[in-house]
């Protein structure tokens, strides 16, 4: 866990300063500088471009990380993998391209307002497929090679400073709405073309190979993956992208109503961070451990990042939670219709964190049929309950789409693990002294207002932080992140 974890702090560090950039960028400035309805555009051509490259990615993401400890050699070539899944992957988005352009005139009258603004200016979802496609591509690369801080740099942090960067000029110098846009859509374009240039400077990328060089059973094997992954990837950005695209085919003005989820579910994301910061460089890991059927690792790895991942989610639950009042109140007084939203996408994240790496695990092994199956389902479910609440509810009922399809797949995944691998990440004892940790640290709710939001958040959130750490360390429910904290003290001191 020394390489994972050192890793991990780098993407912790990375994630945590790209959050507070898109905190300034999603809360301060976006409501302020756009009306809701051109921000909700923004919000909507990503999630379109992310579900649309999810499906002209074939998959090929996955199948790199799970397949390069079988063609890794020290000629950097790798049999041709990074050529081969580059090329599929440039052809599944020049005919997700050509399906988007080609049926624009429906998209524009399912995600219809009164300025009519998909129908105007929809086809910057063109450049961000494209771009898109390829950063998934390259971030599996990436993750293969060990260089998993590099796409965190590139697209966690380094997008939203630019975008900082772009709402600065427009504040000083206007821009027709077109032409931000297209610079909105060309901040993702470099960020991808970086990350390109990254991997080509460090020599990763192995694209003089003569020719594709994987045995046919291997080949066979790799095919049948990238099918099954395929709805893994889908489902993976299901929660918030079909969302916001269902909020702005259903509701009327739903563009607004995708400005105001967007916040809320940006706001959500933060717990997901020591989920993204743990993923990236533990899956080639787990992959290198199925091949080798080192199981005790798989179980180690399991078991103890669960704990972390619920210990790190709670508290930052309890952060945003215990603060929501004094989040909404520095937006603008129309989005104080995300406040319920917010607090539901915290618990159906830390609902996530509760199953730990589960998906990782059946996704790297010889059973992914079976996440698969499981991604499909949540998609599936998802898509369903989205309608169901919607119509039921209005937007909070997105919310609850998530939360309730969340538990059902958790469940069903951590359950599958238990029975076929006899892998159990739980004990009663540590989740109990987790639970009374939690209560213990919501005492700070009752502690005065300054009239101040900001620093009303601030002095919660330091009161949270010196009841909640020091018990976690107490019970030694964190011992990976107490000595990763200790590495950090010695070097400075």
């Amino acid at each position: 866990m020394g390489s994972i974890a050192r890793q991990s702090s780098w993407i912790t560090v990375l994630t945590s300063a790209g959050l507070a950039l898109g905190f300034v960028n999603m809360a301060l400035l976006y409501p302020k500088v756009l009306p809701a309805a051109e921000f909700g555009l923004t919000r909507l051509v990503v999630s379109v471009a992310l579900v649309a490259a999810q499906f002209a990615q074939l998959g090929l993401e996955s199948t790199v990380i799970r397949y390069f400890p079988y063609l890794r050699d020290r000629s950097h070539r790798h049999g041709g993998l990074f050529r081969l899944a580059l090329l599929l992957g440039t052809s599944g988005a020049m005919v997700a391209m050509a399906v988007l352009y080609l049926f624009q005139g429906n998209f524009a009258r399912w995600f219809s307002d009164e300025d009519g603004l998909y129908g105007r200016y929809g086809l910057v979802v063109l450049p961000l497929v494209l771009a898109e496609v390829h950063f998934l591509i390259l971030r599996g690369i990436s993750r293969s090679v060990g260089r998993s801080i590099a796409p965190v740099f590139f697209r966690e942090f380094l997008v939203r400073f630019l975008q900082t960067g772009l709402i600065a000029v427009h504040i000083y110098t206007p821009l027709p709405f077109g032409w931000f846009i297209a610079a909105f859509a060309g901040t993702f374009v470099l960020t991808t073309a970086l990350l390109f240039a990254d991997l080509w400077r460090a020599g990763k990328l192995g694209l003089t190979a003569p020719k594709v060089q994987v045995p046919r059973r291997l080949a066979q094997s790799m095919s049948r993956y990238a099918v099954f992954t395929l709805g893994v990837g889908v489902a993976g950005v299901a929660t918030g992208n079909v969302d916001q695209m269902m909020l702005a085919a259903m509701l009327h003005n739903g563009l607004n109503y995708v400005a105001y989820y967007a916040v809320a579910l940006f706001l959500a994301s933060v717990i997901t961070v020591p989920a993204r910061a743990l993923v990236m460089p533990v899956l080639p890991v787990l992959a290198d451990a199925w091949r080798r059927r080192d199981h005790v690792r798989i179980e180690a790895v399991y078991v103890r990042s669960t704990m972390l991942l619920l210990v790190m989610g709670l508290y930052v639950l309890l952060c945003v939670g215990l603060n929501v009042n004094e989040l909404f109140s520095m937006l603008e007084p129309e989005y104080a219709a995300g406040r319920p939203v917010l607090v539901l996408l915290g618990i159906t994240n830390v609902v996530a964190l509760a199953g730990g790496l589960s998906g990782s695990i059946i996704g790297t092994s010889r059973n992914y049929a079976f996440d698969a199956s499981s991604s499909a389902l949540y998609f599936g479910l998802n898509v369903l309950f989205d309608f169901i609440f919607i119509k039921w509810f209005g937007m909070v009922g997105v919310a609850w789409s998530s939360l309730v399809t969340m538990i059902i797949v958790t469940a069903w995944r951590v359950g599958y693990l238990r029975q076929r691998y006899d892998l159990w990440p739980y004990e009663l004892r540590p989740l109990l002294l987790l639970c009374g940790i939690v209560l213990v640290s919501c005492w700070s709710w009752w502690i005065p207002s300054t009239g101040i939001p900001l620093l009303d958040a601030v002095i919660r959130c330091l009161a949270i932080t010196i009841t909640f750490w020091p018990l976690v360390g107490r019970a030694s429910l964190a011992p990976e992140l107490q000595a990763q904290m200790e590495k950090v003290r010695r070097r400075f001191n």
